[in-house]
This record gives structure tokens, C-alpha cells and sequence, in this order.
């Protein structure tokens, strides 16, 4: 989440006028225009998750009305040779958030060139049309394209010219460190724990890949801040947002999809001594996914010749089984009032209204994010990935909390599924 101080949060919570978005063009530590770009529309996605490596991308048009912003040169002022664009949200009535820098990866004119007449003394243009001391000019008018994407971009293209392997006492913050040092400074978001890493790993050729894998061992991510720095953070860290109807929600979507839904794993291998085939299927026995249900029989299949045992068969099978199960999330999507302090990883409740007249609170990971609008931002669409046991619980909860509302005698102590969790006191203190 970008820093945003008290006011300007409040700010986000009500009315206010309308938000503004600056940008400036730099290169090498200098302004390579005096003054702002005059951005005519923009865009923007935010991405997360173990394997992006690139997680915000922008795109805008820029007014030209001069026709010189369309670049010729990979070093003209809004060239791809490494100019980098700083966009401020400038909330309305309040403060302004840093919402990053990004490089141009695109720069796309789009011209219309005007023949005017102008006075040019002494020029004389044989079979002119319009006499002498008289000559047309061309008058270019443009709007810009501009694709833009954040600053890992520059250690992905940075590849190791050879193999790598951690230098003593390393750490996986340390490493993650000296990996990118060339390119941003690194910041560790609280909850971040450090191990120390083996000797023996190497890095070969994609140094983003290599920061990617050091901290997903430590149960991290990383993402660009607002200011050019590098932020690793906790991929399940505590919420520090709360969507709540008719404030700041203006639509919430969800959907289900049948794909990908398996319930046994068949894992094949060969015995070392006999070479007799190994083969071991392991299935989910409980639950609306339980093999030969209502859901049908849905097979997957590994095979690998590390797997020499009956034993280690029914091992990995029972580990991709539970990875799946914990995997298991339902996707909403949500439309909010413009938040520019929202980053995708970042993790938050999302007030969901239900028929039985109460509000469900459903924690979740922004997994993308999608901003649009002129100068004056859009409302935002986050894509919010729960975990389905967390969203069952939290169903659960608010069922068990309308059947007490009503008065419904048969649910009781005993009667109480062991997936609802625990309830406030004052829901407890009322049970039958």
C-alpha cells in the first residue's frame, strides 16, 4: 500500500472534487520537459502473484499540439532509450499520493499535418498558386501514445553474464539486494522474516527470476513504491483496507468456473531395483469435490522417475492434493471510488451484502487492479482472490448469526458445524 497521511485518506472516504494526475518525463536525474505532460487520458494495470515478474504497466495519451513529442531518437525527450515518467495522484481538496515511476516502452504518434500559407519575403516559387513572397508550411498537430511499465523492467533486461552463487553469510534479503542494487533501492515491509541461504545455489541468466525464487522461500513478494524504491513484502500480511457497501463499493461481481477442479491425483514412478512400474491415486474423500460425488471423477496425472517407492507415491500425491485444497479461491471483482494508495499484493476485507440481510467480510489478496479516466481518474476495479474455506467460513458465520436474529431454536451447541469459527461474544452469549 502507497503511504498516504490522515487527511488525505479521509478525503478518500467522502465527497470531495475531482482528482488530478501530474506527470513528469525524466531522464538520468533531470526534467527533459519543463513542464508536465498535458495527459489527455490514461490507464492503468497492477498485477500479483509468484510469477510476475513486472506487476504495474500504464498507458497514456499525451497532447502535442506543437507535433515534437513524437519521437525520432531513442533519446528524444519522450524516446524509449530510457526516459521514465513520475506520475503524482493529487487528491482532490487534500494531499497527492506518489504513485510511481515508470519507463516508456511505446511511444506511438498519432499526426495530422496542416498546409498553411505564411509570408516569407524574397521566396518565389515558379507556377505558385499563391504568388510570390508566399509559401505553404506544414503545421503538425499530434496526440502521443505512451506505454509505460515499472522499473523492474530494467533488472529483467540486466541478465548475469554467468553464473552466480551466494557469497558468505548470505541472506535472502541480502542477495535479494545485491541482485538488484544497480537498479532501485530495496525497502522490507514489516512482517518480512530473513533465513540465510545456501552456498550452493546458483543464478544463471534471469536475475529478476533468481529475487523471485530467494523470496518466495521466506513467503514474500516484491513491487515498485511510489518513489522508485523496491518494496518486499509478505504475501499474507494483515488487511489495511476495508471495502464497505455504499461507502466506497460501488459494484462487487464474482464468478465460478468448473475448470481445474480435480479430485485425485494418480503418481507414477518406477521401482529402482525391479523397474517395476510404481502407481499410487490419491483422492479428496470429503466435501462438495469428494472423488465420485456430485462432482464426477476428475483425474490428474504426474509422473516422475524420482519416485521410486509405493510410499513416496502416495507422499507427493497427498502434497498436491492439499496444495490444491489450499489453493482453492473465489475471484471478485470489485468497483470502488478512485484509490490510489491500493497496490496489487496488498491484502483487504471486501463487505459483501448477502440475501439474509447481513454484510459477509471476505479477506482477500488484490490480485489486479485496473484504473482508467482522463486527467480526472475512474473509479477502480480490483480483482480480489479469497481463499474458498475462508469464504465458506465467513458464510457460515453470518447464516449462524440470521438464525439467531430469527429465533430458530434447532440450531444449538451441538448442532453448530466446526467450520463456522468462532463468533463475537455477543453472538455466543445468545446461543441456545
Amino acid at each position: 500500500m502507497r503511504p498516504i497521511d490522515e487527511a488525505t485518506d479521509r478525503a478518500l472516504e467522502g465527497s470531495r472534487p475531482a482528482d488530478t494526475l501530474t506527470v513528469w518525463a525524466w531522464r538520468g536525474g533531470s526534467l527533459v520537459l519543463p513542464e508536465p505532460l498535458d495527459v489527455i487520458d490514461w490507464g492503468g494495470q497492477d498485477s500479483a502473484g509468484d510469477n510476475v515478474k513486472i506487476g504495474q504497466q500504464v498507458s497514456l495519451t499525451v497532447a502535442d499540439p506543437e507535433g515534437k513529442l513524437g519521437a525520432w531518437r531513442f533519446d528524444d525527450a519522450l524516446g524509449v532509450g530510457g526516459t521514465q515518467l513520475q506520475f503524482i495522484y493529487r487528491v482532490g481538496g487534500a494531499g497527492a499520493v506518489n504513485f510511481g515511476r515508470f519507463r516508456i516502452a511505446d511511444n506511438t504518434p498519432d499526426e495530422v499535418i496542416d498546409w498553411r500559407p505564411i509570408d516569407e519575403y524574397g521566396y518565389a516559387q515558379p507556377d505558385g498558386v499563391l504568388g510570390p513572397h508566399k509559401r505553404f508550411r506544414p503545421i503538425v498537430k499530434a496526440v502521443v501514445k505512451l506505454e509505460a511499465v515499472d522499473l523492474t523492467f530494467n533488472a529483467d533486461i540486466d541478465k548475469l553474464e554467468g553464473p552466480e552463487s551466494p557469497g558468505p553469510q548470505a541472506t535472502t534479503l541480502s542477495e535479494f539486494r545485491r541482485l538488484t542494487q544497480e537498479h532501485f533501492p530495496v525497502v522490507v515491509d514489516e512482517g518480512v522474516e530473513d533465513l540465510p541461504v545456501s552456498r550452493l545455489l546458483v543464478f544463471d541468466r534471469e536475475r529478476l527470476e533468481a529475487g523471485q525464487d530467494l523470496l518466495a522461500r521466506v513467503g514474500a513478494r516484491y513491487r515498485m513504491g511510489g518513489d522508485g524504491e523496491c518494496h518486499v513484502y509478505p504475501r499474507n500480511g494483515p488487511p489495511v483496507w476495508r471495502v464497505e457497501p455504499g461507502k466506497c463499493m460501488v459494484n462487487v461481481k464474482r464468478k465460478q468456473s468448473i475448470d481445474g477442479l480435480k479430485n485425485a491425483w494418480v503418481v507414477e514412478g518406477k521401482d529402482a531395483a525391479t523397474d517395476a512400474p510404481v502407481r499410487a491415486v490419491v483422492y479428496i474423500e470429503a466435501g462438495p469435490l469428494r472423488f465420485g460425488g456430485d462432482h464426477g471423477k476428475a483425474h490428474t496425472f504426474y509422473t516422475s522417475e524420482m519416485i521410486t517407492t509405493y510410499e513416496q507415491a502416495v507422499a507427493y500425491g497427498e502434497q498436491m492434493r492439499d496444495e490444491f485444497l489450499e489453493s482453492l479461491a473465489i475471484e471478485l471483482s470489485v468497483d470502488v471510488s478512485p484509490r490510489p494508495e491500493l497496490q496489487a499484493g496488498d491484502r483487504i476485507e471486501v463487505g459483501y451484502p448477502l440475501a439474509v440481510g447481513h454484510v459477509a467480510y471476505l479477506l482477500g489478496t488484490i490480485t489486479g487492479i485496473r484504473r482508467s479516466g482522463t486527467n480526472v481518474p475512474g473509479p477502480t476495479t480490483l480483482t480480489v482472490s479469497c481463499s474458498y474455506t475462508d469464504v465458506i467460513a465467513a458464510l457460515s458465520r453470518t447464516e449462524w448469526a440470521d438464525h439467531i436474529t430469527a429465533g430458530l431454536p434447532e440450531l444449538t451447541w451441538d448442532r453448530m458445524p466446526a467450520t463456522w469459527g468462532a463468533l463475537p461474544d455477543i453472538i455466543w452469549n445468545d446461543l441456545p
